[in-house]
C-alpha cells in the first residue's frame, strides 16, 4: 500500500515538472519572422493562381510562426471575405490593426472591408487614418471617395476622385466614380467627359458603359445611351440593371416592343424583383393589352404587397377594364398601407372625379395636396374639382328656388297663348350646352429605382361624364437620374437607387423611384365631337401633351399654342411646349418657354427641372446648375 503510494506520488510529480518546462519553452519561443515572410509569400503565389484554400492555409502558417506578421492577417481577411466569410475576416483585419498600430496599410485594409460591409462612416474613419499616416496612394483616395459617394457627399467624393487621378493617371476607375458623383449632381456633360476617360483607359469597363448610358439618357441623347447600354450588355448579357435600364430607354425611343423583351428577359433572370413586372405592366397598359398589364401587376403585389405604388398601378388596370370598385378599392389599399402618400390620395381622387364623384374627389385631392403642396396639376385638378361641386350645389339651390312650370291658358286667350309665358307650341328653349369635361390629371409616381416607374392610370368614366384625352406628364430630363436604387422611384426610369443613389442611377430606378415613360392609360369613351363652344385651353393641352407621347413633337406644339393663345396664364402648356422644342433641340425656344412657365408660378420644379437640361444642353453650365439646385429645393426629387 505504501509502496504503491509513492510510485504514484513520483508521477505525478514528473508529469508537473514536465508540464512547467513545456509551458517554459512555450514562453521562451521567438516568432520566426524570416520562415513566416517566406511561407506569406507562398500564399500570395497561391493566390495569384486563384487557390484561394491553399493560399487562406499558407497565411494561417505565416501567422503561427510570427503572430504580428499584419501583412499575413490582411491577406487571409481578404481571402476570407471573398469566400463569405464575414465574421473571421473581420477578425482578421482587427487584429492587423491591434498588431501593429502604426501600419497604415491596415487601416487601409480594414476600411475596404467597412466599405465593403456597407459601414462607409467607418470605412472613411480608416482611410483618414490611413492617409494621416503618410500613405498616399491612389486606392485610399478613391475608396474614400467611393465611400462619400455612397453618404451622398458628393463634393468629397468628386475631391477625393480627383486627388487620385493626379496619383494614377491611368487608373480608369477614380474617372468613373467622378463621373457617377458629377451625374449626382447634374453636371452630366462633365460626366460623360469621365466617362470616355474611364473608357478610354479600359475599353471593356462595362460598368463606364452602363454610367456613360444613364449621363446621356439624362440630357435626351436616347439613340447615344441606348448604344452604351448595348455595348454593357454584350460585355455582360447577365448585368440586370443594363437590361432594366434599356428597357426604359426604349420606351422613350418608342419601342415598347424591345421594352418588353428587356423586361421581360430581366425577368426571367430575376423573377423576384416587383419593380420589374410594374414596368411591363406599364408598357402593356399603354399598348393597351390590359389583361396583361393587370396580370403583372397582380404579380408585383404578389411579390410586395406592402408597397402601396403597387396598388395604385393594379387599380388603373381595374379602371381600364371597368372593374371601378376593385380599383377604388386598391386605391384604399393604398392609403391602408401609408396615409401620407399624395399620390394615391390623388389617384383616387382622380378615378373619383371620372367617375362623376366630385364631392368624394374633392375630399381626396385636398388631402393630396396638403400633403404634396407644391404639385401644381393636383392644385389645378382641386380647382376643377370644387367648381364641378360648386355648380351641383347651384343648380339645386336653383330647382328648390324655381316656382311651378304649369301654365295656364287665359279665358280668351288666342289658341297657343300661354299668358307671358313662351308662345304656345314653341319649342322649348334649348337647354345651355354643359360645360366642357374638366382636364383630368393622368397618375403619376414620384421618382424611382429607372424602370419600374408605374403608370397611373385614370379610371373609365362614368356614362355621363364626358372624358377628354389623357393629360400626360411631359418627360422630364432630370427624372432620369438619381442613383441608386432605392424602390422608390423618382419620375425616373427605374426605382429609387436603391438608389442614396446617386442622381445618374435614377435613369433605373425609378427601376431607384427608376421608371417608364409615363402614360395616361385612359380608355377613350364613345362620345361625340365637341362643338367648337367646348373646346378649351385644357383640351388643346391635353391632346398636346398625347402628340408628345407619341413623337409628334411639332404637331404638339401646334396644340399648345392654342392653348396658350386660349389662356395665357397657363403655366403647365408653356413647360410642355418647351419640353417639345427641346426635343427638337431648339434649345432658345425652350429655354424661353420654361422661363414663361416659371414666371407664372415660381414655385413650378418641374420647369426649373427642364430649363436646367435646356440650359446644359445649350452650353449653360453655371445657369443649368442654378436651375438644378433650385428645382431640388423646390422638391423636384
Amino acid at each position: 500500500m505504501g509502496n504503491g503510494y509513492y510510485r504514484f506520488a513520483r508521477i505525478l510529480l514528473t508529469i508537473g515538472i514536465s508540464g512547467v518546462l513545456a509551458g517554459i519553452g512555450a514562453a521562451e519561443k521567438k516568432p520566426d519572422r524570416k520562415k513566416s515572410q517566406a511561407v506569406y509569400q507562398r500564399g500570395v503565389r497561391a493566390d495569384q493562381q486563384n487557390r484561394r484554400a491553399e493560399a487562406i492555409t499558407a497565411y494561417s502558417e505565416a501567422i503561427d510562426l510570427d503572430p504580428s506578421n499584419a501583412a499575413a492577417l490582411r491577406a487571409r481577411g481578404n481571402d476570407y471575405l471573398a469566400a463569405g466569410q464575414h465574421d473571421k475576416a473581420a477578425a482578421d483585419f482587427q487584429q492587423a490593426v491591434k498588431v501593429q498600430p502604426g501600419d497604415a496599410q491596415s487601416y487601409a485594409a480594414r476600411g475596404d472591408f467597412y466599405a465593403a460591409s456597407k459601414e462607409y462612416a467607418r470605412a472613411i474613419q480608416d482611410y483618414n487614418t490611413a492617409i494621416s499616416l503618410k500613405l498616399e496612394r491612389w486606392e485610399i483616395y478613391n475608396g474614400r471617395g467611393n465611400a462619400y459617394l455612397s453618404l451622398g457627399q458628393y463634393a468629397n467624393a468628386i475631391a477625393d476622385f480627383t486627388q487620385a487621378i493626379k496619383l494614377r493617371l491611368d487608373a480608369p476607375e477614380p474617372y468613373k466614380g467622378r463621373g457617377v458623383a458629377r451625374a449626382a449632381t447634374g453636371q452630366f456633360r462633365e460626366a460623360i467627359d469621365d466617362f470616355d476617360l474611364a473608357i478610354g483607359r479600359k475599353p471593356d469597363y462595362e460598368e463606364a458603359f452602363v454610367e456613360r448610358g444613364l449621363a446621356y439618357a439624362a440630357i435626351g441623347d436616347y439613340q447615344r445611351s441606348k448604344s452604351d447600354l448595348d455595348a454593357a450588355l454584350k460585355l455582360r448579357p447577365a448585368d440586370l440593371r443594363a437590361l432594366r435600364v434599356r428597357g426604359a430607354v426604349r420606351e422613350r425611343l418608342g419601342d415598347d416592343v424591345g421594352a418588353v423583351a428587356d423586361y421581360s428577359e430581366a425577368i426571367q433572370r430575376d423573377p423576384k424583383d416587383p419593380r420589374l413586372y410594374l414596368a411591363r405592366g406599364a408598357v402593356y397598359a399603354r399598348m393597351k393589352k390590359y389583361q396583361e398589364s393587370l396580370v403583372d401587376r397582380n404579380k408585383a403585389v404578389e411579390l410586395d404587397p406592402r408597397n402601396p405604388e403597387a396598388y395604385v398601378a393594379r387599380g388603373g388596370s381595374y379602371h381600364l377594364l371597368g372593374e371601378h370598385e376593385k380599383g377604388l378599392l386598391d386605391r384604399t389599399m393604398a392609403l391602408t398601407i401609408d396615409p401620407n402618400y399624395a399620390l394615391a390620395w390623388e389617384a383616387r381622387g382622380n378615378a373619383y372625379f371620372l367617375l362623376g364623384r366630385y364631392d368624394e374627389a374633392l375630399s381626396d385631392l385636398k388631402r393630396a395636396a396638403m400633403l404634396d403642396p407644391s404639385n401644381t396639376e393636383t392644385q389645378q385638378l382641386l380647382a376643377e374639382a370644387q367648381q364641378k361641386v360648386e355648380q351641383i350645389v347651384q343648380q339645386s339651390l336653383a330647382k328648390e328656388k324655381a316656382p311651378e312650370t304649369e301654365v295656364l291658358v287665359l279665358p280668351g286667350a288666342p289658341t297657343g297663348a300661354r299668358g307671358q309665358g313662351p308662345e304656345a307650341g314653341a319649342p322649348p328653349a334649348a337647354p345651355k350646352p354643359a360645360p366642357a369635361a374638366a382636364e383630368v390629371k393622368p397618375i403619376a409616381p414620384k421618382p424611382g429605382p429607372a424602370a419600374a416607374e408605374v403608370k397611373r392610370d385614370a379610371p373609365k368614366p362614368a356614362p355621363k361624364v364626358q372624358a377628354q384625352p389623357a393629360k400626360v406628364e411631359p418627360v422630364k430630363a432630370a427624372e432620369l437620374h438619381k442613383a441608386a436604387e432605392s424602390k422608390q422611384t423618382p419620375v425616373t426610369l427605374e426605382t429609387k437607387r436603391e438608389l442614396p443613389k446617386p442622381a445618374a442611377a435614377k435613369v433605373e430606378a425609378q427601376a431607384k423611384k427608376a421608371e417608364p415613360v409615363k402614360t395616361a392609360e385612359l380608355r377613350k369613351p364613345a362620345s361625340p365631337v365637341p362643338s367648337q363652344g367646348e373646346i378649351t385651353a385644357a383640351m388643346f393641352h391635353m391632346q398636346g401633351r398625347k402628340l408628345l407621347l407619341e413623337g409628334k413633337f411639332k404637331e404638339a406644339i401646334e396644340q399648345f399654342d392654342q392653348a396658350i393663345k386660349l389662356q395665357p396664364a397657363m403655366a403647365q402648356a408653356y413647360n410642355a411646349r418647351g419640353y417639345a422644342y427641346f426635343r427638337l433641340k431648339q434649345y432658345t425656344q425652350a429655354i424661353a418657354d420654361f422661363s414663361e412657365a416659371i414666371k407664372l408660378n415660381p414655385k413650378y420644379a418641374n420647369a426649373y427641372t427642364n430649363r436646367s437640361a435646356a440650359r446644359r444642353a445649350s452650353g449653360d453650365t453655371a445657369g443649368a446648375d442654378a436651375d438644378g439646385v433650385k428645382a431640388r429645393d423646390l422638391g423636384d426629387k
